[in-house]
């Protein structure tokens, strides 16, 4: 990805913590999807987190695996084994044939949705993926935060 997408990328993203509101029902073409992520391998079948690069999915409580598209940037949130660990509410909206796009990714802490994202607090920027500041190279922050 070149610097000036990820640019792009963050600027688009940028919100402040005001403007976060709880999720509201799914819209039309969407769905909440509640469970933990799982790591595919390239055939599509679960595998182990490791460090290789990877596909991800949702794991719901029934044992159903949803795959994220391959291309999903927002699916890279799952690349950080903090976020993995967690309890997910995933909305997100059918793309393809049995694949997802994310819209957006919350943890679940006693029933309550909590907003996942990153912070720079050098540049105030916000991301929806682990990785360093695109403005001064610093390794963002994540933050798990209570919806109002």
């Amino acid at each position: 990805m070149t610097a000036i997408a990820v640019l792009a990328l963050a600027w688009m993203a940028r919100a402040s913590p005001a403007t976060v509101a709880a999720p509201s029902p799914a819209p039309a073409g969407s769905v909440d999807l509640r469970g933990s992520a799982a790591c595919l391998d390239r055939a599509g079948r679960r595998q182990a987190c490791g460090t290789a690069p990877r596909r991800f999915a949702l794991e719901d409580r029934e044992g159903h695996v949803h795959p994220f598209l391959a291309t999903d940037e927002l699916a890279r949130i799952f690349e950080d084994p903090r976020v993995r660990e967690r309890d997910l509410l995933v909305r997100a909206r059918e793309e393809a044939a049995n694949a997802l796009a994310i819209i957006k990714v919350f943890s679940v802490k006693d029933g309550k949705p909590y907003d996942l994202r990153y912070y720079c607090d050098v540049c105030h920027i916000t991301a929806y993926v682990p990785g360093p500041c695109p403005c001064c190279g610093r390794e963002m922050e994540l933050l798990e935060e209570p919806l109002p």
